[in-house]
């Protein structure tokens, strides 16, 4: 690998055999509520009358509530938006109407429940489908954030993408399908729209590509283990976002570890054993 290509991937956290970016990215996703949380009060703020142009569907009749209305109103989408904004000042170009728009879009990304700039529903419509994925498991809260997409997820998406591309570009398809493999259990934890597809895609990609399908498949599972893993001990203990993050990324590195060198494990796991069970036993013959 020249010197180049080396710092690349140092700088998007992708070395070895790729789990940093599985850390990463189950980081991410344990502590991504916390971070919608202090990214919607330091981003998610209105200005001017082009934020109120924006909003007046639901200032006026307060659809969907606050969970709901970027994806009921039909003005948190591009041309939603950007409609709303051409009321605002009749001598205004479209680049600042369009600007406007998109600028209020990027800001409501920053929200707790995120927007979908591409498509709105109607009360109606979420309500039916709703009925339909609440048959399957699938609840109200969880569809809305199917559908939308806040800074969490987006910058979970992004580093799906990158390290993706980076990832199919190696010679081991393999090392693909385990991050993949991954990605795809973080993404239906985080109900990430954006991070699934590419997930799924990736996984496809590396299984059609690799010479050994089994072993693809094989690597695909572990880097699920390590993600599902990761998020399901991070979910054991509550606190701040950070502590999260380290508790997730600390639990993937290791899990990774022992899926991967499980002789060693069991190796270093005695070993750290022994001296309390000698503890113990002498513990249990002086009583």
């Amino acid at each position: 690998m020249n010197y180049n290509q080396r710092a690349k991937n140092v700088s998007l956290g992708l070395m070895g055999n790729g789990k940093a970016p599985i850390a990463f990215d189950a980081g991410l996703v344990a502590g991504s509520h916390s971070l919608s949380q202090w990214m919607a009060s330091e981003f998610n703020h209105n200005f001017d009358e082009y934020d109120s142009a924006i909003d007046a569907v639901y200032n006026s009749s307060h659809i969907g509530g606050s969970s709901y209305h970027h994806l009921l109103d039909g003005q948190h989408t591009i041309l939603g938006a950007f409609q709303a904004a051409q009321d605002v000042k009749a001598d205004d170009t479209f680049a600042t109407e369009f600007l406007q728009a998109g600028e209020h879009l990027l800001r409501d990304t920053a929200s707790v429940s995120g927007v979908n700039p591409f498509f709105s529903l109607t009360q109606n419509q979420f309500e039916k489908l709703a009925s339909v994925t609440e048959s399957i498991g699938i609840s109200k809260p969880f569809l809305a954030d199917i559908l939308t997409i806040n800074g969490p997820e987006l910058l979970g998406g992004l580093v799906t993408i990158t390290s993706s591309i980076i990832m199919g570009k190696r010679n081991d398809p393999t090392l693909l399908s385990k991050l993949s493999g991954s990605y795809l259990i973080s993404s239906i934890g985080s109900a990430n729209p954006l991070s699934f597809p590419v997930a799924a895609g990736g996984l496809v990609y590396s299984i059609k590509k690799a010479g050994n399908k089994k072993e693809a498949i094989i690597k695909a599972a572990k880097g699920s283990i390590v993600s599902g893993g990761a998020l399901m001990a991070s979910s054991l203990v509550g606190g701040p976002f950070w502590v999260s993050c380290i508790l997730a990324v600390t639990a993937a590195l290791a899990i990774d570890y022992a899926i991967e060198k499980p002789e060693k494990t069991v190796k270093m796991m005695k070993q750290l054993i022994n001296p309390s069970s000698s503890i113990l036993r002498k513990a249990s013959l002086s009583i």
